[in-house]
This record gives structure tokens, sequence and C-alpha cells, in this order.
């Protein structure tokens, strides 16, 4: 992660995400959250690449499989974990396009397939 800023950051049951706009390789920006200071993002959104614009979204698998590991024993919690999750993300990612990803086209999270491993990484047993 070069050049972090830091958009926001919470801390849901036991896990603290933090959402930052990155810089690259190539220079060019990408919007990630992260959580428990792990190395590699569990969302990434980035440029495809500086002549373009258009936003990739990538969920790295590895991370979902790791949050697992930390959800709530608790059904009822990790729903509410989940749609807390959800609306930072959703949070986030608008102040990144605010800020970063200004004249790009990005699609978001509730219009994409892939936020649909985050659930179920959240909601099932």
């Amino acid at each position: 992660m070069k050049n972090p800023v830091l958009v926001d950051k919470i801390t849901i049951g036991t896990i603290e995400f933090a959402a930052y706009i990155v810089e690259y390789e190539n220079n060019l920006e990408a919007f990630t959250i992260y959580y428990q200071h792990e190395k590699e993002p569990l969302l990434m959104f980035q440029q495809i690449d500086s002549g373009a614009n258009e936003v990739e979204i990538k969920v790295n698998q590895e991370m979902v499989d790791k949050l697992q590991l930390l959800k709530s024993k608790d059904p009822q919690q990790r729903k509410a974990h989940y749609i807390a999750f959800r609306e930072f993300a959703l949070n986030a990612e608008q102040k990144a396009k605010e800020i970063a990803l200004k004249d790009k086209k990005l699609y978001y999270l509730t219009d994409v397939q892939l936020i649909k491993c985050l659930e179920q990484a959240y909601l099932v047993d």
C-alpha cells in the first residue's frame, strides 16, 4: 500500500475495518478495505489503467476465508455485523468516489454480486 489516505474506519464486533485510498502500480489509485491490520485488502476498487475511466472490483477470497474464522457464533449478531459492515463499505465507497475516483465509472457494491461472498462469510454457519 503506497501513500495510504484513511477514508474511514470502524470496529464491528471484535473486527476492525479500515478503508483507504492508495496508490498502486503505475501510480493508479485504488479504494481498499482492510481488516485487523492484514497486509492484503479484503476489497479493492482499482482503476483498470490510466487511460480508462472504469474501476474494477476485486474481492480477496483468502481474506474472506480468514474473516469467516473471526465471525460471531450468534446468528443474530452476525446479521447485525454484516449490516453494519455493508453500511460502512457503502459509505466509505461513496467518500472514495468523491475524493479520488471522481471521473471513473464505478460499479457500486450494491450493484455487484461479488459482495455476496462477504455476506456469506458473515451469515453462513
